[in-house]
This record gives C-alpha cells, structure tokens and sequence, in this order.
C-alpha cells in the first residue's frame, strides 16, 4: 500500500491550465488539442475523438420540428458555444457560407462548457459542442450535417516523469470519456 493519490480537476481556459503545467502546479491537461499551440516542452498524447452537435432543450421548438433542420431555423434561436478552432470553424463556413462563422453566429460564449449546457438546459438557447456533454438534450439534425469531431489529448511536460495518478487518470478517460 503507498502513498494517497490526490487528484485535483480543475476547469478552465487551455492556456491557463497548460501554464499551470508549465508552473508544476499541475502534472496533466486534458484539452481539445485542435486548439492546443505545440511546443517542445510539452507532450502531446492523443486520448479520444468526440462527436459535436447542435443540441437544444426538451420541449425547444426545434425539438420539436419533424425532419431535417436548417441551419437557418437555428440561428433564430441564441447559439452558445465555447471557443471553436480553426479546423471547426472551416466546416462551419464550408457548410453554412459566411453566417455559419461562430463569429456571426454565436451569441453566448464561455469557456466553461458546463455553464453553457445549464444556460440551454433553461432556455430556448441552442448549444453546439460535443454531444457527449449534454446527453439530456436533444440533438437537432441540422442540414447539411457537419462531422465535427474534438480532438482531445493529455498534455505533460517533456521530459518529466509521469505522476503516479496519470495511469488511473488514462483509464478513467477511457472509462468516461466517448460518444
């Protein structure tokens, strides 16, 4: 029997997070790493691929609708989403021309996507993120589809020896962490 592992998860903005790394006050990140900036003292370890959506409240109108929607019937409802990178936002203008940009289309922004899915939970706000966030809400076939998928990957230092939690933190990701 060792030493007590303590694991602390915090939530935040990825720089912040990834310069706690940096400043040992963490010994893991897990990000999407679409957005992640590479540099040689971090490693980068893939972990899972996850599906996003458009998704909306029980009972939303669009819940409601029969079929396919526009993204059109979308967008006259609130879009809340967290910051999208540039590999996401080039599907979104390739499918939708230039108002599908989460710069003309997004109303409600936060880097806490757990505040956005409670804001939809209790409004006629549409949330477009990973599905798995919000498996209460309804997912909304909005046409033309896009195959949006977040990358997400475990970042440590280079060269730093692994902290004893972070094998049972990959097999929890495993566990939770899928479509």
């Amino acid at each position: 029997r060792g030493a007590p592992i303590r694991v602390d998860i915090l939530r935040g903005d990825g720089e912040r997070l990834v310069q706690a790394l940096r400043d040992r006050q963490l010994d893991a990140v897990v990000i999407e790493t679409r957005s992640f900036r590479p540099a040689p003292d971090l490693c980068v370890e893939p972990v899972v691929e996850m599906r996003g959506a458009f998704m909306c409240r029980r009972g939303h109108p669009l819940a409601r609708k029969r079929g396919a929607i526009s993204f059109d019937a979308v967008r006259e409802y609130p879009i809340a989403s967290t910051r999208l990178g540039d590999d996401v936002v080039r599907e979104m203008v390739d499918a939708y021309g230039p108002e599908g940009h989460p710069d003309e289309c997004v109303s409600l922004r936060c880097n806490e996507l757990s505040s956005l899915v409670e804001v939809v939970r209790d409004s006629d706000a549409v949330l477009f993120a990973i599905r798995a966030a919000a498996p209460d809400l309804v997912e909304l076939p909005v046409r033309p589809a896009i195959a949006t998928r977040a990358h997400f990957g475990l970042i440590t230092l280079a060269g730093r020896t692994d902290a004893p939690a972070l094998s049972m933190l990959r097999g929890l990701i495993a566990k939770r962490l899928h479509d």
